[in-house]
């Protein structure tokens, strides 16, 4: 039965009546993802940032699906002979669909870990944090959300090999290639709004700040919120220096940060003493270039609603008195300095706010 399913009898009204459905849904699902994107998350208070981007893989996934479910029925009533353009068609929506899924799946685990005692080890890169993430939703969730996808998509082929031997979707293939999208698009249509208030759940069990407050204390308070969630952040990823019961071993020295999350402004500040015994003041700068650029790419990859990041160096060596390097960056700074297959610690010297005591200028 699994491999010999039956078909409709009218297939043709089948593809007919997909068409018009699909792309009526496909418009009214595109013009909910705007509203909501614009304006739903308007009234967030805690780190809207990572909602939105969690909330638009979610209509990702949505979107592609209308759009094969749109696309694939016209090659079929228009073109009956080109099964070949629907097994290229359904290859690429398979493609893009994990795609979404598996960032739907990453952006859930960077929220699930910075709210919990979950962790990104530090020296990870970008691909293992990405798969990081995904393992810290948990076995169970992984399973139940990412299984029956992949086994879902992978069908049609299944009936293409048991039939053809080959993975040119046939007749058969084509029919639940469309079938089985349709009902996980009414799925998640069922799920558009429902969706959309579990975030407002989960933002509100994060947000502290009192809404009886004035528009301007609000926006104080929210400055503040946010920066707790970027101190999560940091903790979650092994920066544990931010207690003063741990500081990070530098040189022949320590290094402590004091992070000012209960400033009322909209950068992130952090000021970083160092002290240290006896070394040479080229290999200090290439240290701290190459720890502020280490801190800086955390603080780039982080999804909180702070903009602008303020790294302020004290260096004390042995009994002289304590020279500055001082660092203010914004996220879009950070996003040349972090393109891809730039990753120069020298580079976070190049930013347009750099101020280095003479000591340490070169």
């Amino acid at each position: 039965m699994i491999f010999n399913p039956p078909l409709p009898i009218s297939p043709d009204d089948f593809y007919k009546t997909l068409l018009s459905v699909s792309g009526v849904l496909f418009g009214i699902a595109f013009a909910a993802m705007l509203f909501v994107l614009q304006s739903g998350f308007s009234s967030f208070k805690f780190s809207r940032r990572m909602f939105l981007e969690l909330y638009l893989h979610f209509g990702r996934q949505l979107l592609y699906t209308l759009a094969y479910l749109t696309a694939a029925p016209f090659i079929v009533m228009f073109f009956p002979e080109s099964s070949s353009a629907v097994s290229w068609l359904y290859a690429l929506y398979f493609v893009y669909f994990l795609n979404a899924s598996l960032d739907y799946a990453k952006e859930e685990g960077y929220i699930i870990t910075i709210h919990s005692t979950k962790f990104v080890p530090r020296h990870y890169g970008r691909v293992r944090t990405y798969f990081r993430y995904i393992k810290n939703r948990g076995a169970l969730r992984n399973i139940s959300f990412l299984c029956p996808i992949f086994m879902l998509l992978v069908y049609p082929y299944a009936l293409s090999i048991y039939e053809g031997e080959s993975l040119r979707l046939t007749k058969t293939a084509i029919f639940y290639s469309c079938l089985i999208p349709l009902l996980y698009a009414l799925y998640k249509i069922t799920k558009f709004i429902p969706e959309f208030f579990t975030y407002t759940g989960m933002e509100l069990s994060s947000n502290t700040q009192n809404s009886s407050e004035e528009q301007s204390e609000e926006e104080k308070q929210q400055n503040i919120v946010e920066k707790r969630a970027l101190r999560e952040y940091l903790n979650n990823h092994g920066v544990t220096e931010l207690s003063p019961a741990t500081p990070r071993q530098f040189i022949d020295g320590e290094l402590h940060v004091n992070f000012l999350e209960n400033k009322e402004s909209s950068e992130a500040w952090f000021n970083l003493n160092i002290n240290i015994k006896n070394s040479s003041p080229e290999q200090i700068r290439r240290e701290v270039l190459e720890y502020a650029s280490t801190l800086a790419k955390l603080l780039h990859a982080s999804k909180v609603g702070i903009n602008i990041f303020v790294l302020s160096f004290h260096i004390r060596i042995a009994t002289q008195p304590s020279r500055n390097m001082f660092f203010r960056m914004s996220r879009n700074e950070l996003d040349k300095i972090f393109a891809l297959g730039n990753h120069n610690p020298a580079d976070i010297a190049k930013l347009k706010n750099v101020l280095f005591d003479e000591l340490f200028r070169q």
